[in-house]
């Protein structure tokens, strides 16, 4: 269930008071500001949030509706291959590319696998950056946020989803990489087609996951059943207290009411 940010709206104008991130970060993330005190303001389209993400201005970016990038780089094609113990024919992802279709024992060749180029192709975020998602509107569909070489980011209340949800490789939710001072905290993840939050490449620096949903319910599954063939339909897990990663990442809760 999707709790929201409260956002005070009078005559159609949000209140400056609320169009700001919500509590404050703490954990490894403590002192992470994002885009401070710079006037929060809402893209016009999904070319304009891409170009603000990837610039170097501080912003407070208001995620206010779903941004939704499925069609928008258009499809691809591409060989690829299935699990055959968990074909596509029963609920399976398929396998973007070569690289997992080494074992033959296991996988099946797939001649053509279609997928949303979008997906393959997460926006770059640079530093100083403060993405709130408004209410229970703010979504970005079909295309993740890759963090690489940035710093001082936060991450609020905004879904993730419908990231090429059949296809393995068909894309990240976000992506860290040589990274410092990035607070996520009370999003949502669900229906993407390889992994919510990826990091290890690279050294990820203080990063703070509290309050997420990572919802696993899906119709598609790279995890083959003894029982059934496929596995799917996971239930969704929350980041809760006092859980807590190994360093230098963790994850517990925030004292205040976005989602639950």
């Amino acid at each position: 269930m999707r709790a929201s940010i409260f956002l005070a709206v009078a005559a159609g104008v949000l209140s400056p008071a609320y169009a700001q991130v919500v509590g404050k970060a703490f954990g490894m993330a403590a002192g992470t500001t994002g885009g401070g005190s710079a006037t929060p303001a809402a893209p016009a389209d999904i070319k304009q949030l891409a170009a603000w993400l990837a610039d170097s201005t501080p912003r407070v970016i208001l995620i206010d509706r779903e941004f939704n990038f499925i069609g928008s780089e258009g499809t691809a094609t591409s060989a690829g291959c299935e699990n055959k113990d968990c074909p596509v024919s029963k609920g399976g992802q398929d396998y973007i590319g070569t690289l997992s279709c080494g074992d033959t024992a296991r996988m099946n060749p797939i001649a053509s696998v279609k997928y949303d180029t979008a997906g393959t192709k997460p926006m770059p975020v640079g530093s100083n950056k403060s993405i709130i998602g408004v209410g229970n509107k703010g979504a970005i569909v079909g295309k993740g946020l890759r963090i690489i070489g940035s710093k001082n980011i936060i991450i609020q209340n905004i879904h993730f989803t419908n990231i090429n949800p059949k296809s393995v490789w068909g894309g990240d939710a976000l992506t860290l990489g040589n990274t410092d001072n990035i607070w996520i905290d009370h999003n949502k993840f669900s229906l993407v087609g390889r992994q919510f939050i990826v990091s290890g490449w690279d050294a990820a620096g203080r990063v703070t996951v509290s309050n997420n949903e990572f919802d696993g319910a899906t119709k598609w599954t790279s995890s083959p059943s003894r029982a059934t063939g496929c596995t799917t339909s996971r239930a969704a897990r929350r980041t809760t207290a006092p859980t807590r990663t190994a360093p230098p990442m963790s994850s517990t809760p925030s004292t205040t009411s976005l989602r639950t």
